[in-house]
């Protein structure tokens, strides 16, 4: 509900009265935790570099007790990286420049899909997340959607049957079969180079539009290429091919054939992305009080 200040959401106008905010608490209350807000501050002498985790952590705790508390995720969940604009001096800021917003702190999100709702966070603070992480003996790359599932699951303990999707960065053989575990199936964009996979996914070399699949147990590797090649994995879905529209640039549409994996990675892969685009429209901005 985005609106031009904080002090719109307990106007009494009858175009934009939000009964939920002032029914919560009143509006000077608000302000007043809002303006106080801090860190807890830690002593000078303790020089251990966990005093970067020790500084948040009972809040970001607390904060992930109470994510699911309020709201179950439906069956389709994805596992994607938010970043949180911040320009200041720390020693985990991030930089990638292919991203909207290229300075911040990361974040890894598990969200629901369909509505963008987040249920668990992992924040990364460099070399120290590692050693947050479940099952040491795998890739840092698997471990990061593992331990967000199992956050999941200790909230929620008959949770099963979900649907996760990852993107190329996650998705692995090894991460399928580990999700397969906690009963839980997994579709995603996968790279070449990963390993246990077949020498034919790895060259593929197509001279037209088609589409290649192997069978390994549960798991169904697909490779499609329509402007470029396109690999995916999935334990949970088949080789069928669906009908659908398409603008050309000239506004031309014409029909064309995608697999019904990669429709589905695109209509469940975007909760973070959405999620990024709600947060976008609140302002953090605050007077400060030293």
């Amino acid at each position: 509900m985005p609106l031009a200040n904080l002090q719109e959401y307990w106007s009494r106008n009858i175009a934009r009265y939000i009964p939920f905010y002032s029914d919560t608490f009143t509006r000077d209350r608000f302000s007043q935790i809002f303006w106080i807000l801090h860190l807890k501050t830690m002593s000078t002498r303790n020089t251990n570099p966990t005093t970067r985790l020790q500084r948040v952590s009972c809040f970001l705790d607390y904060i992930n007790s109470k994510f699911l508390d309020y709201f179950i995720p439906d069956e389709h969940i994805c596992v994607d990286e938010s970043t949180i604009k911040f320009k200041g001096r720390i020693s985990f800021i991030t930089y990638n420049p292919k991203k909207p917003t290229k300075w911040g702190i990361r974040v890894y999100t598990l969200a629901d899909s369909k509505i963008g709702y987040i249920c668990c966070i992992l924040p990364y603070y460099g070399s120290l997340t590692t050693e947050l992480l479940v099952r040491p003996d795998l890739p840092v790359s698997s471990r990061i959607p593992i331990y967000l599932y199992t956050m999941l699951l200790e909230n929620i303990p008959c949770a099963q049957r979900h649907h996760i999707y990852t993107d190329r960065y996650y998705t692995s053989y090894v991460l399928a079969q580990e999700l397969a575990k906690l009963k839980c199936n997994i579709t995603g964009t996968i790279l070449t180079n990963r390993k246990e996979l077949p020498m034919e996914i790895i060259k593929l070399n197509f001279s037209k539009k088609t589409t290649v699949a192997y069978q390994r147990d549960i798991t169904l590797l697909l490779g499609w290429k329509d402007k470029r090649i396109v690999t995916c994995l999935t334990t949970r879905g088949d080789t069928r091919m669906s009908t659908v529209k398409r603008i050309t640039r000239g506004g031309v549409e014409i029909m064309v054939k995608k697999p019904n994996i990669v429709l589905n990675y695109i209509k469940y892969m975007g909760g973070v992305d959405r999620a990024d685009q709600y947060a976008s429209t609140y302002c953090v901005l605050r007077k400060l009080l030293k």
